[in-house]
């Protein structure tokens, strides 16, 4: 209890902190990184408006009529653990994020609330790696590939996205990798902390001409908080860039990654949590639950400015990914999946006036081929037995799409998009025993985007948006089909969720010293996808839709300089997600709230640094109650924790040391990292590690 009031005190104190700020105007420097060889680059936060690469009217977040947060090199690079996405992340209002402490499950990222059904990787959201698709084309993403140590800043667009990236609902996240450097240099880095974490980097970039690279390998390791939940895994990623001439370049990325290792401790019930909640689910350890993956990726994006008025862009990139996975019970339990996925894109950026009235406009088109080799196994506690299923799945997405920006006045200026999608799903039953399943089926989709931005006064600008969105069930969604009867092939009962989405929001910076944004949303779902367990088949997940659902929320960010070198930051969430008419055998859900998701969110931050190298950040998180399941009868207590991390970047000459330290959940609060959404037998919990301690070094070479 005592920790818990320090929390909320210090929270109060960033937050009352900032608002005495508002209406400053002093000038102060802004945070400076110092390299060796005199140059000086600034550390986000900039108080100065943002590009945002991944929008495609060459905008920048103010003039952007959709909540965009963009997260900077601080909450990437320095003195953090880099083990999982959400460190970079909690800043982010409307961003909620579960699941990183069990690696098997890989991370859960929900944005407005999608997102939160997966029980494991991420739904609803479109991850993107240097603008090039993470997610399949079926909506279904991993980022246990994803090394931060080669991330160097992240683009965050929260709400309906579907009318410009297609399969996304909640919104979309754009990873911005290191850019090559201009001068040669040679980094290394060695984190190590409690519950066996170990994590090896090495870096190297270089420009020879016109060519420029840069290369980050990576081994990590843990054993893990809970029992049965280590893991390890090995990164590769290469980067390089070629200039054509001055008007054109390409760019290249390679990614090689291999987890061999990454076991599922499962989750357990509130007694055995109370009892001890490092233990493993008896019935993971005795089936040896857990995944292994290989995953190889390649992509190329040329652009070219074929005249002042056009800017043409196209991508290519295809990746393949093996995947084994044990499940804890006997039948079906062992899976093995071979997947392939390319696709494509090329869009055109036609920018002009018409009747002296300025405007940009994009068009384009998208392709997406995923094809998936589904085999099930008896798992035989760990030993793989008879084949039970064998299934060629394919889903190919053609996704054409417009969008325009009209600049009517120094105020005021209104976006027209619309994007039309075509998605065929295709199953081949490759195991006739039990009959044949093989099938298809055709999910087409129209989705608008109508928006405005007017700006009060400079850099503050109100801005409004009407969309449509819609999500597919995942390839792995449809072929876990709870009919006891079903023979292979797909679920015919599950079908995509649609969405309407109307938004407000103000963003901008008030002074030198300051920006606030803030949304405010209604979004009318019908037929969310929802995951649920059968009691005969404990640990299996299968989905079905729920009707109707409503979210209504509220978001506010904040970011403040208050003093030369010092920075706080600050986000609150407000959720009012429930059901609208929902209902199935086991009950009547109308009117309950959405499980696996917070009421309410809070985080604030302190960072600082000096010009002479030092830095520190603290952090704190607040995570409301949380149901658990449709029926609202069980819920997970609300919860603060606490991080800190301090480091001393030092230059000598050519050569930069920078050791760091970090302690996580300081007070040492008992909380769950993981909420398994209708899980049977009270299943729900997955607890989150108690206080740990890491420390590293980097050093560099240039």
């Amino acid at each position: 209890m005592y920790a818990h009031q320090i929390n909320f005190a210090l929270i109060s104190f960033i937050f009352f902190g900032a608002l005495n700020l508002f209406g400053q105007s002093e000038q102060s420097n802004e945070m400076k990184e110092i390299h060796s060889d005199g140059q000086i680059d600034t550390l986000y936060f900039e108080f100065k408006p943002i590009h945002v690469t991944a929008y495609p009217l060459n905008n920048t977040n103010l003039n952007v009529p959709l909540a965009v947060s963009s997260i900077g090199k601080k909450h990437f690079q320095y003195g953090q653990k880099q083990s999982a996405l959400n460190e970079a992340l909690l800043s982010v209002p409307g961003l909620f994020a579960m699941n990183a402490e069990n690696f098997s499950q890989d991370l859960r990222v929900a944005i407005r609330g999608f997102g939160a059904r997966a029980p494991f990787g991420i739904r609803g959201i479109r991850i993107l790696v240097d603008g090039i698709p993470e997610t399949t084309p079926d909506g279904q993403a991993q980022v246990d590939n994803i090394d931060l140590g080669f991330i160097s800043r992240a683009e965050v667009f929260r709400g309906s996205s579907s009318a410009l990236f297609g399969n996304a609902s909640g919104g979309m996240i754009n990873l911005i990798s290191e850019l090559p450097s201009h001068t040669s240099f040679y980094e290394a880095g060695l984190t190590a902390g409690q519950f066996g974490y170990q994590k090896v980097q090495f870096k190297t970039s270089n420009t020879i001409k016109n060519l420029s690279y840069v290369v980050h390998a990576s081994h990590n390791q843990n054993i893990g908080y809970r029992k049965h939940s280590n893991m390890k895994n090995y990164i590769l990623n290469g980067k390089a860039q070629l200039e054509i001439d001055p008007l054109s370049n390409i760019r290249f990325h390679v990614s090689v990654a291999n987890s061999p290792t990454a076991n599922d401790p499962g989750s357990l019930n509130i007694d055995q949590v109370k009892a001890d909640p490092r233990q493993a689910r008896d019935v993971n350890v005795k089936y040896q639950a857990g995944e292994s993956v290989s995953q190889n990726r390649l992509s190329m994006v040329y652009e070219r400015q074929v005249i002042p008025q056009f800017h043409f862009e196209g991508n290519l990139h295809f990746t393949n990914r093996e995947f084994a996975n044990k499940l804890p019970f006997k039948g079906g339990g062992q899976v093995k999946l071979s997947r392939i996925f390319w696709g494509g894109r090329l869009m055109l950026i036609n920018s002009g006036s018409l009747l002296k009235i300025p405007y940009h406009l994009s068009f384009g088109l998208e392709i997406g081929d995923q094809d998936d080799k589904r085999r099930r196994f008896d798992n035989l506690e760990g030993t793989k037995g008879d084949k039970t299923f064998d299934q060629l799945e394919q889903f190919q997405n053609i996704g054409a799409f417009i969008q325009q920006e009209w600049i009517f006045n120094k105020s005021f200026r209104a976006t027209f998009g619309i994007r039309s999608d075509i998605n065929k799903l295709k199953a081949t039953d490759r195991y006739l025993n039990d009959g044949d399943g093989t099938g298809k089926q055709t999910l087409n989709n129209v989705n608008p985007l109508i928006g405005f931005v007017y700006s009060i006064r400079k850099n503050i600008n109100l801005y409004g948006n009407y969309s449509t969105h819609f999500e597919t069930p995942t390839l792995n969604e449809l072929s876990n089909n709870p009919d006891p009867s079903s023979s292979g092939g797909f679920n015919p009962g599950l079908n995509p969720q649609y969405a309407k989405n109307v938004e407000l929001g103000l963003k901008g910076f008030f002074n030198e010293n300051l920006f606030i944004e803030m949304a405010a949303f209604n979004i009318d779902a019908l037929d969310e996808i929802i995951p649920f367990e059968l009691p005969n088949i404990p640990g299996r997940t299968f989905y079905r839709n729920a009707g109707t659902s409503f979210r209504k929320g509220f978001e506010f960010g904040l970011n403040s300089r208050l003093s030369k070198g010092l920075q706080m930051s600050m986000a609150y969430t407000y959720s009012d997600f429930s059901y609208g008419a929902y209902q199935t055998k086991s009950g009547v859900f109308d009117g309950n709230s959405l499980p696996a998701i917070p009421k309410m969110l809070l985080y604030g931050e302190l960072s600082y640094f000096h010009i002479s190298g030092i830095y520190g950040m603290i952090q704190l998180q607040y995570t409301g109650d949380i149901y658990a399941d449709d029926a609202n009868t069980v819920k997970d207590n609300a919860y603060q924790l606490m991080h800190m991390r301090f480091g001393y970047k030092k230059y000598y000459s050519n050569l930069m040391i920078e050791p760091f330290i970090g302690l996580n959940n300081l007070f040492n609060t008992s909380y769950n990292s993981n909420i398994r959404m209708n899980a049977w037998g009270g299943r729900y919990f997955e607890p989150g590690s108690g206080f740990n301690i890491y420390g590293g070094v980097r050093i560099r070479f240039e």
